[in-house]
């Protein structure tokens, strides 16, 4: 088991409340739409990321940044399974093209989301949560990485690159009406060995 360097640590439910606006801002349009076409009919649309995020808290996939008492940056991350998401029953259209990419990669790990609070920005959390990640996917054995990012992130897209991923296949972005600009989703991976 590898361990979770400072100033990260392990998520806790209480954290639900810091992550949220995390998990929104990886993919923003797309999140908030997505969590209001799967959420219960009487279930509210952040009450359905709230089960999301302490699902992937209760797997142990989720490590924050603490700096100062604040949550300062977010990872979750993950080998890739046959169900990704535990707490999507169906797949809904604006994920059909996500779980297309994903068949592409069974086995290897999976970062589902990274970001940093906008005050916390340019201390290098993000670089540091994905050193992690790799590590983390070594420790596993797993012998690649891989994300998803939309097509209009170009700081994303950069900022991966530079860090040895590649764009290995691409899919249409089905937004369902979302409030983006986006038109493809793009898989990234990078080997590990």
């Amino acid at each position: 088991m590898i361990q979770i360097p400072p100033p990260f640590r392990a998520a806790k439910t209480e954290d639900i409340d810091c992550i949220l606006p995390l998990a929104i801002s990886t993919v923003p349009g797309f999140v908030e739409t997505l969590w209001s076409r799967l959420s219960g009919p009487e279930e509210r649309p952040e009450a359905f990321g709230r089960r999301v995020q302490k699902a992937f808290i209760d797997a142990g996939n989720t490590v924050v940044a603490d700096i100062e008492g604040q949550v300062a940056a977010m990872l979750v991350s993950f080998p890739i399974a046959d169900k990704p998401n535990p707490c999507v029953q169906e797949p809904d259209a604006m994920l059909v093209p996500v779980t297309r990419l994903y068949a592409r990669v069974p086995g290897i790990w999976y970062i589902h989301g990274i970001a940093t609070a906008p005050a916390f920005q340019g201390r290098g959390l993000s670089s540091k949560l994905m050193t992690y990640a790799e590590a983390k996917a070594r420790s596993a054995n797993v012998e690649e990485i891989c994300l998803l990012v939309v097509d209009t992130n170009l700081n994303a897209i950069q900022f991966y690159k530079n860090r040895g991923f590649d764009i290995t296949a691409s899919e249409d972005f089905v937004g369902c009406g979302a409030n983006t600009a986006a038109t493809q989703w793009l898989l990234m991976s990078k080997s590990l060995t």
